[in-house]
């Protein structure tokens, strides 16, 4: 299953990604999402290329339908950031059932005008499970759309909040 989502910005890109990579935006974002607990685990500049990987544990209930087969809803999102196309590969790892569960997509921030840009976070779902497949798809598209939602407005009070400081 496909899905994109975009969100705009009062901010330049570059600004964007350096609060992006930022541990104080992190740790807001992470906080506003209500994460149980998240930790980088890995972060590496390489000039063109930034590494960041996160073990992330969400403050979700799994529904009752899917329980049976998910157990744990932690994991470890791998970012690639390639810094002259202003965007990042994203593949998400689950604690459970690796090898049933594939999600990646691109991050990418593009200019919209002077101190304007745009977030749009497209990319692919597929859970291989017999009979609940597709359902936890679409649950999981729902529960990554509601992320991203919340995501924007954590950011949007972010930038806000640093520019009336400046």
């Amino acid at each position: 299953m496909q899905f994109r989502f975009v969100h705009d910005f009062d901010v330049e890109p570059p600004q964007f990604w350096e609060m992006f990579f930022s541990e104080a935006f992190e740790t807001e974002l992470f906080r506003g999402l209500k994460m149980r607990s998240w930790k980088v685990t890995d972060r590496r500049d390489e000039g063109a290329k930034l590494h960041r990987t996160v073990k992330l544990e969400p403050a979700m209930a799994v529904p009752s339908w899917a329980s049976s087969v998910v157990k744990e809803t932690g994991y470890t999102e791998i970012d690639v950031f390639l810094k002259s196309e202003s965007k990042m590969n994203v593949q998400i790892e689950p604690a459970v059932m690796r090898d049933r569960f594939q999600l990646s997509g691109v991050f990418a921030v593009t200019p919209l005008g002077p101190g304007r840009c745009r977030r749009e976070f497209a990319g692919e779902i597929k859970v291989s499970i017999p009979l609940l497949g597709g359902k936890i798809e679409k649950f999981m598209v729902d529960q990554i759309r509601d992320g991203y939602d919340q995501a924007a407005q954590i950011t949007r009070d972010y930038l806000a909040k640093r520019k009336s400081q400046s």
